[in-house]
């Protein structure tokens, strides 16, 4: 059977007018005088349980309760909560309540702290709120993991216990990952790609291949029931260049630093004003990414594969960005200052 959690913890609230404390809320007592009334709004009464508990269902009773007819009910209130006190997280809203009682479920989550924030009070004078009850009952850990991260990327859905598949794009510079699974019951078993982990840990070391996806299985075993995750990740391909040259006529203008794959800029170039015109010939490591090179924010238009025509000003910076995505989608910008002199 689930247990109020609330029932005679430490109540603190944003205001309340004596006698009507925080803790009045939480003593299991529907009597005309045992409620949280506030008199400054916004506000809130926040709850801390002790200990992080695995909750899913809250229930708000009102003044209705005790008696009072129902336009002394509070129309709208959210319950957050946080397992730090600082970091609050919004799982449930009502609003337009005439009901003596709000009992409603969530999706089963774990938390310290709970808390009601009211915007505006009850119906006959909206600058006060008053709540007889809160209660939040506590709910059997959920099977399997409560959380799993990876070393590089980010997880695509982000991770949630109900869901069992999961992609990853990493960049092309990441040659290997690791994963960390934490179950979400103490002495469960974990094994990723075959290999036991133990729940929190990093997991073993995963090595990846520019431009394939590798599938990495994870099952944990509770009472002897396995639930079954899976990771895809994909290591992009090279948005890198290999390198670009600057044309003027059959020969080559020099620009600094010397060009470095890993280097994105800026490269300086500088030239005379009697340089009108010049191109820009692009070279790339993936022959299937796309180019799109810009001069202060004006796209240029390649006059044959991978060569630019650049018509100079007479004077100031020539901005080039050469923006590069690779067949998998990773990106990379390197710029090229063209200074006139």
């Amino acid at each position: 059977m689930a247990n109020n959690i609330l029932l005679n913890k430490t109540a603190t609230a944003s205001s309340f007018v004596m006698p009507y404390t925080a803790a009045s809320a939480v003593n299991g007592t529907l009597t005309p005088f045992s409620r949280w009334l506030c008199n400054t709004l916004p506000g809130w009464i926040t709850i801390d349980a002790g200990a992080a508990f695995w909750v899913n269902r809250w229930v708000i009773k009102m003044m209705g309760n005790a008696g009072w007819a129902s336009n002394y009910n509070m129309p709208a209130y959210t319950l957050q909560t946080s397992l730090d006190n600082n970091n609050w997280t919004t799982v449930d809203s009502v609003a337009g309540n005439t009901a003596n009682t709000t009992d409603r479920s969530f999706a089963t989550i774990s938390a310290r702290y709970f808390r009601i924030s009211v915007s505006s009070g009850i119906t006959t004078n909206s600058k006060l709120a008053s709540i007889m009850e809160f209660e939040v009952y506590d709910a059997p850990a959920p099977d399997g993991l409560i959380g799993l991260t990876i070393s590089s990327g980010s997880l695509l859905p982000a991770f949630s216990n109900t869901l069992l598949s999961y992609k990853a794009a990493v960049s092309t510079d990441v040659a290997s990952i690791t994963l960390t699974p934490t179950a979400s019951v103490p002495g469960a078993t974990i094994t990723v790609d075959g290999v036991a982990v133990t729940s929190g840990s990093v997991s073993q070391v995963f090595n990846l291949t520019a431009g394939t996806s590798k599938t990495i299985p994870i099952v944990v075993t509770t009472n002897n029931v396995p639930k079954n995750y899976s990771v895809v990740v994909m290591r992009q391909t090279s948005a890198y260049l290999t390198g670009f040259q600057v044309k003027k006529g059959m020969g080559t203008l020099a620009y600094t630093p010397a060009f470095a794959r890993t280097t994105l800029g800026p490269y300086i170039l500088s030239v005379p004003a009697t340089t009108t015109s010049a191109s820009i010939v692009i070279s790339k490591e993936d022959s299937n990414a796309t180019l799109v090179v810009t001069n202060n924010g004006t796209a240029l238009t390649p006059s044959s594969g991978t060569t630019y025509p650049l018509s100079m000003p007479t004077t100031g910076v020539y901005a080039i960005l050469i923006n590069v995505t690779s067949s998998t989608g990773d990106v990379k910008t390197y710029t090229l200052n063209i200074k006139i002199s």
